[in-house]
């Protein structure tokens, strides 16, 4: 232990040594901080969730010699909002009046909703209790996706394509807030001298039609979290770029479903 004259002499020192012990020293103080604990986080797996689908909440970084856990509903711990709760000990595990059936929580503090609906959008907390009786709680956020309905295809008439050598294809939707994307022999169609589309995307149009445009059409529509894909339009085309008569077809694609309209002989 330094006597307050030694220490005196000490710091007198390092006053003419910035760079000796001392000064050392005072460098490792000040730019210390003691380590801090992991803080409680919730993970959504996946993120963004589709409509009829399983959807976890994971919990990260729990502390050790926990009592339990309980999950809630929104952002209030309310006993009205109460999802579930498991007691390590007696690993018992009580549901409340959120619970709708679809809901496990598990040892570790991870909740399992499957089936997700668009109802069960929004925001989910999980609550821990210590053996001192301390809490900490985190909220999570889940967001589900309607599933998008599937597309239709509608051709232009094939006697007209026949005659002015294009073909106008649509896709038919009532979804709102998608993006519409073309397919062609599973490939992504680019715009290109000859074909263009809207400026919604939902009609494509072929002119003149060439050789390399024959193939297998469909549209695609997406939103954030789901997409769907119509059935599938052939057009065919002869070398010369011309359709073959006998093979021009005019499609409508429902659901799946497709019926076809062949040109008057």
């Amino acid at each position: 232990m330094l006597l307050p004259r030694q220490a005196t002499a000490l710091k007198g020192k390092a006053r003419g040594d910035e760079g000796g012990l001392w000064g050392r020293l005072t460098s490792f103080f000040t730019f210390w901080t003691p380590p801090t604990t992991a803080q409680l986080t919730i993970e959504t797996v996946p993120p963004l969730a589709a409509e009829g689908s399983d959807v976890l909440l994971l919990a990260h970084n729990v502390t050790e010699n926990l009592l339990g856990y309980t999950w809630y509903t929104g952002e209030r711990v309310e006993n009205s909002r109460l999802i579930a709760s498991y007691r390590i000990a007696t690993n018992v595990t009580t549901t409340g009046p959120a619970h709708s059936g679809r809901e496990t929580l598990y040892p570790n503090g991870t909740l399992l909703i499957q089936h997700v609906t668009q109802k069960d959008t929004g925001s989910y907390t999980l609550l821990i209790t210590k053996h001192d009786l301390q809490t900490e709680r985190q909220t999570g956020h889940l967001h589900v996706y309607r599933l998008l309905q599937q597309p239709s295809i509608q051709v232009s008439d094939p006697m007209d394509r026949d005659k002015e050598n294009k073909v106008v294809i649509t896709c038919n939707t009532n979804e709102t807030d998608i993006t519409i994307k073309w397919i062609c022999n599973g490939q992504y169609i680019k715009t290109t001298k000859n074909i263009f589309l809207s400026e919604d995307g939902k009609k494509l149009t072929i002119d003149p039609i060439k050789e390399e445009n024959a193939g297998k059409y469909q549209c695609e529509i997406f939103n954030i979290g789901t997409s769907n894909k119509s059935g599938i339009f052939e057009l065919k085309a002869k070398k010369s770029g011309r359709l073959h008569q006998r093979e021009a077809r005019w499609l409508e694609v429902t659901a799946g479903r497709i019926s076809v309209r062949r040109p008057l002989q």
